[in-house]
């Protein structure tokens, strides 16, 4: 009869589980998660976590923690650690309590906490997350405003309730001071009365009642009830007859505010239990956000990324970093497995870094099988697999009777007889531990067999037989782990496609070995073994050759790249340098044309003055004078064939300019402002960057005319008046500025742009921003491969807009993000 489970019941039999977690070291990443949690409801869930077989649930998996990974990197770390425990409270409910004044206030502190952590879903500049499981989570949270304002209005704190709790608690709090009142005026009339009888001019309380203290030998002058004797025996605590009546009324005020506190305390327990299914409900959305949460700092802390699934049995490790080996050290390998063949064969030296490379694939495959994004570059694949098993280390047992080669023999039985669909198995120094030529003989059927079960297969070996296997078996590859027989030290890289030599002739010599032993020694090998050693070896000389080769080019060329720079640069330097001779001149020019201007002007003033009074005689004479003294006023301008040159050049005022030159001034009609060219240009349609004063316009080239002696006296009245004329025309620049202030925003996004897409945009968003009025800007590239950020520091660095820029700190976005304040 067919047996059927439920859905829980198939995701806990599809995690793996046992003895591999730990001998991959997967259990001590998981405390690295646990480390990250910052809920009690988040840390359940990443102590529960294991590797997955089933595909879809990695894949959501993988893209849940992506999601919160992006967030963090961007917005900063979600606010979700202020959630108290409230699961013990809830049962203590369904159980029939009541609960206490502190698990009241703690579930109105977790309800407070549900709706700030709402707030990030309702900032517009977090849209761009709308559409995530992340926002869908958060979204989904209900905060019961009610009832943790209801909790927080009758409770002070942990032992306090509110006078306002409730109309008769106020009325019992109310008529017990007025009692308290009462009994104070008599007891003080008495104190005043009664000097000479009493120990110490005081109110007292003893047994919950007022009393004052009567020196003992007087205790028989003063009527009344004796609560307490001083530990001398000198002084008795009397309650006179007086206040007898109204400390009893203190009593019974006291059970009925003890009656009503208990009232109100089960008046919101019942409240509490109402909302139950909802503060659960929230308890499972902030149990998983807090753990995918805690998944996303773990991948930051380690800089990893999300890998790409298959389910093919294909691995590609990109630059792979064992996450529990400290960044700074770590040598980075690559390993490839599962496509062109399914077996690698790793060999070389003790410490040369095999196991290493064979338990980073195996934990680089478990993590991605939970969920956790693997420290790897760009390009990483890793497969979902059935099973995966390995056999890793000395397992030698006394108690069990156990020798290395039995240990190891019994957990390759193991592994045999629990492959299922598509497995991962990982060996470690196969057939050791026995008679070289039987383990060897071993070691070649066990993978035999494994690769009959389609199983992807890495096993670490110094046995030549393997090697061979490698090479003359289809779906097999070599592998090595180098080795620098210079420094007599192994250098951790792995090398696909070649096997890896003992070395223990050269390393023996290096190390004083004599040398009639290591030629008797070579004496006892075959022709063969020494042939096969020999090849071995000026295989490797030459792929270190090779690889010396690669760096002294990558080198040359990063010297190439830094002589052309220093080359472009000079070249910048004396083009600024030519282009400042030439402006100088200009201006010369311009001086001296603006002299004769003045001159004409005047002189045709005069004209027109005395042409009015009908002397054309006298005017024609003028004229002809005017037209003399132009022509020697130009003649005055002409030198060199480069005068004439640069003459040519310069447009009189009023003029359009023949082109635009950086520093220069310019007037604007159309604002009826005069201001500095920010940038050059001679192209008509051309934008150029004007500054007047504070402000700074983009206009194109044809919108410019060259300015009269009268727009340059008084730039800021010219100003003034431009700002009245526009607004009379088209809107100022104050009302464009307030419609900039309005709809321009403190951050600008560039990720998924490219390079000249982020620098238009990046100049653009600057110039809006000096219209707004923005002094602070945050500037979203992302990590990625760099590129962004690069060219807009590039681009920061060199604007005259910017006063100083600085990479994003903690809660900003770190490394994504760029902060920039502009003058």
């Amino acid at each position: 009869m067919y047996k059927y489970t439920t859905f829980e019941e198939e995701a806990e039999r599809r995690k793996i589980r046992g003895r591999v977690l730990s001998v991959l070291e997967f259990d001590k990443v998981k405390e690295k998660l646990i480390a990250f949690t910052r809920t009690s409801y988040g840390r359940s869930l990443a102590s529960d976590a294991f590797p997955t077989t089933d595909a879809a649930v990695v894949k959501e998996s993988l893209e849940d923690t992506f999601e919160v990974y992006t967030y963090v990197n961007k917005y900063g770390s979600l606010p979700i650690g202020s959630f108290p425990n409230v699961d013990e409270s809830l049962k203590y409910i369904k159980a029939g309590g009541t609960l206490d004044m502190r698990q009241l206030l703690d579930i109105a502190v977790f309800l407070r906490s549900a709706a700030e952590l709402k707030k990030i879903v309702s900032e517009d500049k977090r849209q761009d997350m709308a559409d995530t499981n992340l926002f869908m989570s958060v979204s989904a949270l209900e905060s019961e405003d009610r009832l943790s304002e209801e909790i927080t209005n009758c409770i002070l704190n942990d032992s306090e309730m509110n006078d306002r709790a409730s109309a008769e608690l106020y009325s019992i709090r109310r008529e017990t001071k007025d009692v308290v009142r009462s009994i104070r005026v008599i007891l003080d009339r008495i104190i005043r009365n009664s000097d000479d009888i009493l120990q110490e001019q005081i109110i007292t309380i003893r047994d919950g009642r007022y009393c004052v203290p009567v020196k003992s030998e007087a205790r028989s002058k003063l009527p009344g009830i004796i609560h307490d004797t001083s530990s001398t025996g000198q002084t008795v605590f009397i309650e006179p007859m007086g206040v007898v009546e109204a400390n009893n009324r203190i009593r019974e005020l006291a059970s009925l505010e003890e009656a009503e506190i208990d009232r109100i305390l089960k008046s919101l327990t019942a409240m509490v239990d109402k909302s139950s299914d909802v503060i659960s409900a929230d308890i499972d959305l902030i149990a998983q956000i807090d753990f995918n949460s805690a998944k996303a700092e773990l991948a930051i802390s380690m800089d990893a990324m999300k890998p790409l699934l298959n389910t093919d049995g294909h691995i590609k490790l990109v630059k792979a970093r064992h996450p529990l080996i400290d960044k700074d050290t770590v040598v980075p390998v690559d390993i490839e497995n599962g496509s062109k063949y399914t077996t690698l064969v790793i060999t070389g030296p003790n410490t040369g870094g095999k196991t290493v490379s064979l338990k980073t694939c195996g934990l680089m495959t478990l993590m991605t099988m939970a969920g956790l994004m693997i420290p790897c570059g760009a390009g990483t694949e890793v497969s979902v697999f059935d099973r995966v098993l390995a056999d890793i280390g000395d397992e030698q047992s006394i108690e069990q009777s156990l020798s290395t080669f039995s240990a190891h023999i019994s957990n390759i039985v193991f592994i045999l007889k629990n492959i299922r669909g598509r497995s991962l198995v990982l060996l470690d120094e196969l057939g050791s531990g026995t008679d070289p030529a039987e383990g060897a003989a071993l070691a070649v059927a066990v993978l035999d067999a494994l690769k009959q079960k389609e199983c992807i297969v890495m096993a670490t070996t110094h046995y030549r037989e393997l090697k061979e296997y490698a090479v003359t078996t289809d779906g097999v590859m070599n592998a090595s782990c180098e080795f620098d027989t210079d420094t007599l030290s192994p250098t951790y890289r792995l090398i696909i496609g070649t096997s890896g030599t003992s070395n223990a002739f050269i390393i023996s010599k290096k190390l004083g070995m004599p040398a009639r032993i290591i030629d008797d020694a070579k004496s006892r090998m075959t022709d063969e073994d020494l042939q096969l050693e020999s090849l071995l070896s000026e295989a490797e000389a030459d792929r270190r050759k090779a690889g010396d080769l690669e760096k002294e080019n990558e080198k040359l060329n990063i010297e190439l790249k830094s002589k052309m720079e220093e080359l472009e640069n000079e070249r910048k330097a004396l083009k600024a340098s030519k282009t400042k001779i030439l402006n100088d001149a200009r201006a010369k020019q311009k001086d001296l044309l603006e002299q004769k201007q003045e001159e004409l002007d005047e002189l045709i003033k005069e004209v027109k003055s005395k042409a009015k009074k009908n002397y054309d005689e006298d005017s024609k004479a003028e004229l002809d004078k005017i037209r003399r003294r132009l022509r020697a006023g130009i003649k005055d301008l002409s030198g060199s064939d480069e005068d004439e040159n640069i003459l040519a050049k310069v447009s009189l005022p009023g003029e359009p300019p023949k082109q635009i030159v950086k520093g220069e001034k310019y007037f604007v009609p159309h604002l009826n402002i005069t201001g500095t060219a920010l940038d050059g240009s001679d192209k008509k349609n051309a934008k150029i960057r004007i500054q007047s004063q504070s402000m700074t316009y983009t206009v194109t080239v044809k919108e410019l005319r060259m300015p009269t002696s009268e727009q340059l006296k008084d730039p800021k009245e010219n100003e003034k008046k431009g700002r009245f004329d526009a607004v009379m025309k088209a809107g100022s620049s104050s009302s464009i500025k307030v419609n900039k202030a309005q709809t321009i925003v403190s951050e600008l996004m560039l990720i998924g742009k490219t390079v000249a897409e982020a620098e238009s945009a990046l100049d653009k968003y600057i110039d809006d921003c000096q219209l707004a009025g923005l002094k602070t800007v945050r500037i979203v590239h992302g990590k990625g491969t760099g590129a962004l950020r690069s060219a807009v520091e590039g681009r920061l660095a060199y604007d005259p807009r910017v006063s100083d820029y600085r990479p994003g700190g903690q809660g900003e976005g770190g490394d994504g993000v760029t902060i920039a304040r502009l003058v």
